[in-house]
């Protein structure tokens, strides 16, 4: 079960919304009083949720991971206990899941396929523990944290970006101030999301304030003088997260590298371009999803094929990998950085001489 299947793999990601379907209809025929907690939005709903945790599970397969379907399940149940769904139904839709590959998929991906879901239903007879706050109370870091956050929940940007440039005009360092107040508090953001403290309204409005503070941060920072090296900075298609990768980004211009950043969901013909005429010395990618790993690896590849793609270094980062670090390797990146900080200490490791 810890093989890479690249196999069953593609079976499931071809046919994701199909089987999705057909475990959704053998979910609500076995569980009929989940109708009941959505209504007419019931098969949709759980079609969806269920396409998810198909690639979760393709994800798992290519990479031999099977903790990653668990790991995903596991976040899934919190977050619908949180709204107010049966603590089982979870369990229920993975075991429907279970039985739908099994019958569907050709007999060996099948099996395996069933397999990792029933690894899953093992991961979540243990209970899920309360998602921790992520702002440190006790700190002086945490304190300015929680009172822009308390900014932001009552929609006052101007108070909100006021209370972090005022605390860089004050002397606090402005990588800290990134690192241990600005993030920290747009982790929190998600966190009271996903236990519905907070609507999807006031999490966009988080996160577009956070973009303009870090922008008017960035003037604040102190730049180290150019050093001859060029990273570009992107992330993989498919993947919308950008507040991480503008973070390292301007870690990296703060270190006297030259930037080229290229933003979110960036298609593979157009990286692939951008890197060949720019003739970057470092492509850092970025990757939040575990169903990303495929465009990932499809990236490496595409990027590889180029001539000057073929010698560049590749530094990947990103949630996706945190717990499977070594994969960046196994994918043909040159290394994995598990923060900004470390992104640009592997960087210059991975880049050793100025051009």
């Amino acid at each position: 079960m810890n093989q890479p299947d690249q196999i069953s793999a593609a079976f499931i990601r071809n046919g994701a919304a199909g089987l999705a379907g057909y475990a959704a209809s053998e979910l609500l025929e076995s569980h009929p009083d989940l109708k009941q907690d959505l209504a007419t939005r019931a098969f949709a709903t759980w079609q969806g949720l269920l396409r998810q945790c198909l690639e979760e599970l393709a994800a798992a397969l290519a990479a031999g991971r099977p903790q990653f379907l668990a790991e995903y399940v596991r976040w899934m149940q919190s977050l619908l206990t949180a709204r107010g769904l049966p603590p089982g139904a979870v369990a229920w839709a993975v075991d429907s899941l279970a039985k739908v590959l099994a019958a569907v998929l050709p007999a060996e991906s099948g099996a395996r396929a069933a397999r990792v879901c029933r690894h899953a239903l093992q991961a979540l007879e243990t209970p899920s523990t309360e998602l921790p706050s992520f702002l440190p109370a006790h700190t002086a870091h945490g304190q300015l944290a929680a009172n822009y956050l308390l900014a932001l929940l009552e929609g006052d940007r101007t108070r909100a970006s006021g209370l972090i440039l005022d605390a860089a005009t004050a002397g606090f360092p402005v990588q800290e101030l990134y690192l241990q107040v600005l993030l920290p508090a747009q982790q929190e953001v998600g966190r009271m999301w996903q236990t519905d403290e907070i609507n999807v309204a006031e999490e966009h409005f988080a996160t577009a304030t956070i973009k303009m503070i870090l922008a008017q941060l960035r003037l604040h920072a102190p730049n180290q003088p150019l050093n001859g090296k060029t990273v570009l900075a992107t992330s993989v298609v498919g993947n919308q997260h950008d507040i991480g990768l503008q973070v390292v980004a301007d870690f990296f211009e703060m270190d006297g590298w030259k930037v080229i950043h290229l933003g979110s969901n960036m298609p593979i013909p157009d990286l692939v371009q951008a890197v060949e005429s720019f003739q970057p010395d470092l492509l850092a990618l970025s990757v939040s999803l575990r169903a990303q790993l495929a465009a990932l690896t499809e990236t490496i590849r595409a990027v590889r094929r180029g001539t000057h793609g073929a010698v560049v270094k590749i530094l990947v980062g990103g949630r996706a990998l945190a717990e499977a670090s070594d994969l960046a390797t196994t994918l043909g990146a040159d290394g994995y950085a598990a923060d900004p900080l470390a992104a640009v200490a592997q960087g210059n490791v991975l880049v050793r001489a100025p051009k």
